[in-house]
């Protein structure tokens, strides 16, 4: 079964695998891919979130992957230290564009254009439709096997509350499904948790702002 980088597999639960659309709100779900990637940077030690969700760059050497290697770039660009929030806000609108072609070259996706009344439509279809519900599989099976957690698919399962993607899991109660993400958390080493507090908040805020 596909088990692959953590942005990948938000990614994947994020979007649904016949119609190939995303499953919650376009600028809920990038900020969650954009949480990801620097989620992938972290468990790598690439980089570190101290207390106050500020970033920091432990390795400036490349990786060879796009993905993770353009956020560093970025990153290195800047003179003075920004906080998750703030990355996740720039980071987002570039991030599905970024984390599709990993999933495509690798068979599981295919990508579908077309034209809408005002904008290119892009979706994302599966074409390995065993794989690409691997990862949902997996969160499904940990929350009833909490033992057998491991760091990653922690980090997932809160990025999957955090952008409103708990409904997919099924199996339990909506509350029940909540409370078991939100228990994954505990698993977190103090600067992933750190990490979510940032892009908890960037999400909080594109609900503030749909209000208005």
């Amino acid at each position: 079964m596909y088990e692959g980088p953590l942005a990948d597999e938000l990614f994947l639960i994020g979007h649904d695998q016949y119609t190939g659309k995303a499953r919650v709100g376009d600028s809920v779900l990038d900020t969650g891919l954009a949480g990801a990637i620097l989620g992938e940077l972290a468990l790598a030690n690439r980089i570190f979130v101290d207390d106050d969700t500020q970033v920091f760059v432990n390795e400036q050497r490349p990786s060879g992957d796009r993905v993770t290697d353009t956020a560093v770039r970025e990153m290195l660009k800047q003179r003075v230290v920004h906080p998750v929030r703030s990355w996740v806000e720039y980071l987002r609108d570039s991030a599905r564009e970024l984390i599709a072609p990993r999933l495509l070259n690798v068979g599981l996706l295919e990508q579908v254009s077309s034209r809408g009344m005002l904008k290119q439509v892009v979706r994302y279809p599966a074409r390995d439709r065993m794989n690409a519900l691997a990862p949902e599989v997996r969160l499904r099976y940990m929350m009833g096997h909490p033992a057998d957690l491991d760091e990653k698919t922690a980090l997932l399962g809160c990025l999957v509350r955090a952008a409103g993607l708990d409904f997919v899991l099924g199996g339990a109660t909506g509350r029940e499904i909540r409370e078991g993400l939100e228990q994954m958390s505990m698993l977190l080493k103090p600067n992933l948790r750190a990490l979510m507090v940032g892009v908890d908040a960037a999400i909080a805020q594109l609900s503030l702002r749909g209000r208005r």
